[in-house]
């Protein structure tokens, strides 16, 4: 439908009054943001317009910058885009029909509801009340509005994403010319985009496994698959290398009968620790001195330095942060420190003999590097929600596993899915990016359409 002079003349007057704003104060800034949010809302809800919003919205998500406000840091244009169709999609499921979504698949809302506790609980509860409400826009967004957007028979957006992508690696190649192919900067070589290489190794794995489940169903996926793995390995995410290792291997286990999907995984695990035992693996660790961060080392022993504990900073500072977290669980079990609380009351429960130059000894000044993460999904939110919230996240877990591996089949729309979120499901022990708009988009949207998926599957189909 083409746009009325009407709706042109309140989209500028809009945005006429929210730039003014901008040179007012605070307060004036917030009502003419709420006000913006609010119009465009219900001008894309009456018009039907989510389906050009998420696309619009996975081609910004990687080219968005941080941007420091009065009250806190936004990526921009992605965040703005995402409380306006937040509210699109809240507006949506409040008609009965669209409300059965949530019904007939709860466990992203249990899971956030497992939060709540812990808020009144918490050590900082406004720290902890932000942190819920914008994992809740994230599930909200990313989950259930793409939901929607499926049950339309809309297509789980992620080409333009990809083409959001190139951008973002033509930067990060220049920038690493620029600094004659040094490795020890391939962690900075994708700002003001990417602040991490971990999260775009995390990015692109999801699409490296996506992409392999396609080339089942469409051959032209090949070159993508390809090209995701192989950016994936040139990513220096040592985590994303071996995720997408291990999504090769279900990928490969996938071609077996299902009974022997899970009998010979758990064979090998019982030959071997039944043959080298867990004197031989600690020995392993205690002899592998290869270097996370050496300029000499090759991919492969980047690759195996995941193991070295004895003498690679970052593993020891890795095991410093999972040692505290387990500490924070043992003393709060039910109910946590309060989400989003880990970095701030983690120091004291560090153990000394781990203790690096990495480690954090004052959270208002932490070496470069260092970060304030607990470095596990998993263990994160057993440190700040407590048990009953880990316990649904791996029931929901448990749930993609059964019907995306156990008994799926490679050349279905699921299994691709599945294949996507695997990679997370190994990535998630060793970082926690849950509550970035950016790989919040891949992991939900990838949840969504499996859900949806299995739902047809079933012959269920959504309203």
């Amino acid at each position: 439908m083409p746009l009325k002079n009407k709706h042109i003349a309140l989209l500028l007057t809009i945005t006429m009054g929210l730039a003014a704003a901008l040179y007012v104060d605070f307060y004036w800034e917030a009502l003419y943001a709420t006000v913006a949010a609010l119009s465009f809302a219900y001008w894309a809800w009456k018009r039907q317009w989510e389906h050009t919003g998420y696309l619009l919205l996975a081609l910004l998500l990687p080219l968005s910058v941080k941007v420091e406000l009065p009250f806190g840091d936004l990526h921009l244009p992605a965040e703005a885009l995402i409380v306006v169709l937040s509210l699109v999609v809240l507006l949506r499921l409040l008609a009965p029909l669209n409300l059965s979504i949530v019904k007939k698949n709860p466990w992203p809302l249990i899971w956030l509801l497992s939060f709540t506790p812990g808020i009144w609980m918490s050590e900082i509860p406004l720290v902890s009340l932000k942190f819920t409400m914008i994992n809740g826009l994230f599930v909200l967004t990313f989950y259930y509005g793409l939901l929607l957007l499926g049950s339309r028979g809309k297509s789980f957006p992620i080409v333009p994403f990809m083409w959001g992508l190139v951008p973002v690696l033509i930067v990060g190649l220049v920038q690493f010319i620029a600094f004659d192919f040094n490795p020890l900067t391939i962690s900075g070589i994708y700002k003001p985009f990417f602040y991490s290489h971990t999260m775009l190794g995390a990015s692109l794995a999801i699409i490296a496994g996506y992409a392999w489940g396609q080339t089942k169903i469409q051959k032209n996926w090949i070159i993508i698959a390809v090209l995701a793995t192989a950016l994936t390995f040139l990513s220096g995410s040592r985590a994303a290398l071996w995720s997408v290792v291990f999504m090769a291997l279900l990928w490969a286990l996938m071609h077996l009968p299902q009974l022997w999907r899970w009998l010979l995984p758990l064979s090998l695990v019982v030959i071997y620790f039944g043959v080298f035992g867990t004197d031989k693996i600690q020995e392993s660790f205690t002899y592998n001195s290869y270097q996370s961060h050496d300029p000499q080392a090759t991919l492969m022993e980047k690759s195996m330095s995941v193991t070295n504990v004895q003498t690679d900073a970052s593993n020891i500072e890795r095991l410093n942060r999972w040692v505290s977290a387990l500490r924070m669980f043992e003393e709060r079990p039910l109910f946590g420190f309060g989400p989003g609380t880990y970095q701030f009351t983690y120091i004291p429960f560090q153990e000394k003999s781990l203790e690096n130059r990495l480690t954090v000894r004052n959270p208002d000044s932490p070496p470069q590097g260092s970060g304030g993460s607990a470095h596990s999904e998993i263990l994160l939110q057993l440190s700040e929600n407590g048990i009953g919230s880990v316990l649904v996240f791996l029931i929901m877990i448990g749930r993609w596993v059964y019907y995306g591996f156990l008994r799926g089949n490679l050349g279905s729309p699921q299994t691709a899915l599945f294949l996507a979120l695997s990679t997370y499901l190994f990535h998630m022990q060793f970082n926690n990016f849950l509550n970035q708009p950016i790989f919040a988009f891949l992991f939900w949207g990838s949840a969504a359409y499996f859900d949806l998926q299995l739902r047809r599957k079933e012959h269920e189909l959504l309203p």
